[in-house]
């Protein structure tokens, strides 16, 4: 590996690492290792009409927690707990604690990835945030408890004699999340937890796909890891493996990277391919992410 390229993999890494491990959410200003002036023409992305048809529960509390600024939703009941996902003709259904409004909400995961939303690209935080719209014109017009009749989704209490939750619109039982004493399978459960919270701030905080944030925590993760095992100076394995990381995360590699600092015609090529795989705008791409995580201007 050449020394410029060493110093920009340390250099990189360590970045998202510091960045990561802050859980930045705000980014602490750019770092600049390499510089160059792109010009793009054309948009990479196009303002219309989407929607998240493979949102995971887990995924959607997340982007709940981020458009909502906060990070106490959480899901009590996946899709195979609950009592109304097994009724034959009946929904994928979960159960939440929705910090926004204090209460368990009870949501169709069918319903989640059937809604539309207007942006440049699909994300989950644009359909979290679309159901907060649809949620808020429920309530302005008279229905607090969610839809008329609780079909895509419903406000539930917790009845402690019975241990189950009951839709106040429906009427539907929704059983009780299993209690656990198994220490090691809560401390799991509460890291899980962690990790989403941190992947929903950093979606947030970079305007990407929830899933490139996810890949972000992890690869943060692993530096924190190789930093602490090598006292600071990450390794030549280390940072050919971190290369390859790079290049999995970003879909391009280091050598493209440079070669469109240099070449008019792979300048709009990289941003293409790096804002179609991180779910983001050229315009963020150029002027946010790689700057603030990668410490790249380009």
């Amino acid at each position: 590996m050449n020394r410029n390229l060493k110093k920009l993999v340390n250099a990189t890494m360590v970045l998202m690492f510091l960045l990561l491990a802050s859980c930045g959410g705000s980014g602490g200003g750019s770092s600049t290792v390499g510089s160059a002036t792109i010009g793009v023409g054309a948009s990479v992305s196009t303002y219309g009409a989407y929607g998240s048809p493979n949102i995971l529960a887990s995924e959607f509390v997340s982007a709940l927690n981020s458009v909502d600024g906060t990070a106490s939703t959480s899901v009590k009941l996946y899709t195979n707990e609950t009592l109304r996902s097994q009724q034959a003709g009946q929904e994928k259904w979960f159960v939440i604690w929705d910090s926004k409004y204090s209460e368990y909400k009870a949501v169709s995961l069918n319903y989640v990835r059937s809604i539309v939303y207007y942006d440049y690209y699909s994300n989950n935080s644009a359909v979290a945030a679309e159901f907060r719209s649809i949620e808020r014109g429920d309530i302005l017009a008279g229905s607090y408890n969610g839809d008329t009749f609780g079909n895509d989704y419903e406000v539930v209490d917790y009845h402690t004699s019975t241990g189950y939750y009951e839709g106040r619109n429906s009427g539907y039982l929704y059983e009780d999340e299993a209690g656990s004493t198994d220490v090691s399978l809560m401390a799991k459960e509460q890291e899980r937890m962690k990790f989403y919270e941190k992947a929903a701030k950093v979606s947030f905080a970079y305007n990407v796909s929830l899933e490139t944030s996810m890949s972000m925590v992890t690869l943060g993760s692993k530096i924190e890891n190789m930093i602490s095992r090598s006292n600071g100076d990450l390794t030549s394995d280390d940072q050919l493996a971190l290369l390859s990381d790079l290049k999995t995360l970003t879909g391009v590699s280091v050598q493209d990277i440079q070669l469109a600092a240099t070449d008019s015609k792979a300048k709009a090529d990289v941003l293409a391919k790096i804002a179609q795989k991180i779910g983001t705008s050229s315009q963020n791409l150029e002027q946010k992410f790689l700057p603030e995580v990668f410490g790249i201007t380009l």
